[in-house]
């Protein structure tokens, strides 16, 4: 907390920063699919609905997830597929909420 606290995104909104901070409070500093605890450099904060999507920097729409799960949501090819799949072990309820993000990044669910 006190890194994402100390360590705002320069580029982007106040609100975007702010809702960053309240939404990674709101999960306890754990992966909002895997329910792991987030790690410093293990970290991202993704859109639900992406920026170029139409997407908006309000609290509903974020959502803090490990590296490898950002990998997933966004990864299109079936080799990075199943390389982000072999490293993290996602139970079938994970795997929805996994595939809800996918869905609304534009992609095809696993």
């Amino acid at each position: 907390m006190q890194y994402v606290l100390n360590n705002p995104i320069t580029n982007r909104s106040i609100e975007y920063n702010d809702n960053r901070i309240s939404r990674l409070c709101a999960s306890y500093s754990k992966c909002e699919i895997s329910g792991n605890r987030l790690e410093v450099g293990n970290m991202e904060c993704h859109h639900k609905i992406p920026l170029h999507l139409g997407g908006n920097d309000e609290y509903n729409n974020l959502i803090w997830v490990d590296k490898s799960i950002h990998k997933l949501i966004h990864a299109t090819k079936n080799n990075t597929i199943k390389k982000y799949l072999n490293v993290i072990n996602l139970d079938s309820k994970a795997i929805k909420k996994l595939n809800l993000l996918r869905v609304k990044a534009g992609n095809k669910p696993l």
